[in-house]
């Protein structure tokens, strides 16, 4: 009697410490990336080389494997998350011959570059409530490759938080890649030169 006694007491008390753990870990999690933004005075710390169909790039270490491809048109597309600060960053690929049916799209005369840039965001467009979608600017020359940065405000579900995505396509070689970095609305405002560093990292 004694010996099932002392077992349940034993599984009640591992029970309990999975819990403990598992109820912790999110919270410690938040706290560590949150601080460590902090830290870093709003910026997003310790960059790490990465790459994506033929190019490098660098992003903040925080960011781990992602697997949501919702916000993407590619199923290769390469996807990145901070889940503690629901931040989520992709980068995909389109070759010369997808930019090409891009442009076909548009009865109005558009390279390439644009054409790809504008389907995106048209994309983008449609799948948000109350959408807003600033002026398109070309990237800082700093950058090294030509492109183009344009930011969209939207809910994706009606009544919903609205996102802010921040939408840079970068010609490099003869590829087009489209670079993306999403979060709420409200925690977009000191991340926006975070993404510029990003595109500042861009190497062949």
């Amino acid at each position: 009697m004694c010996i099932f006694v002392i077992m349940k007491i034993v599984n009640l008390f591992a029970l309990f410490c999975l819990f403990i753990l598992l109820t912790a870990c999110p919270g410690s999690n938040y706290e560590n990336a949150q601080k460590k933004l902090e830290k870093n005075n709003m910026d997003l710390p310790d960059p790490i080389k990465q790459y994506h169909n033929g190019i490098h790039y660098k992003l903040s270490n925080l960011f781990e494997e992602g697997y949501d491809k919702d916000f993407v048109i590619k199923d290769d597309a390469s996807t990145k998350v901070i889940y503690e600060l629901g931040l989520n960053f992709s980068v995909e690929a389109f070759d010369k011959n997808e930019a090409k049916a891009f442009q076909f799209a548009f009865t109005d005369s558009v390279d390439l570059l644009n054409a790809v840039h504008d389907q995106y965001i048209i994309k983008r467009q449609n799948s948000l409530f109350n959408q807003f979608t600033s002026i398109k600017k070309p990237i800082d020359q700093s950058v090294g490759f030509d492109g183009i940065i344009q930011t969209i405000q939207g809910e994706t579900y009606e009544f919903d938080k609205s996102s802010t995505y921040l939408l840079a396509t970068v010609k490099v070689g003869d590829n087009y890649y489209v670079f993306q970095l999403i979060g709420l609305k409200e925690n977009m405002g000191y991340l926006y030169d975070d993404f510029l560093d990003i595109l500042n990292t861009i190497e062949k």
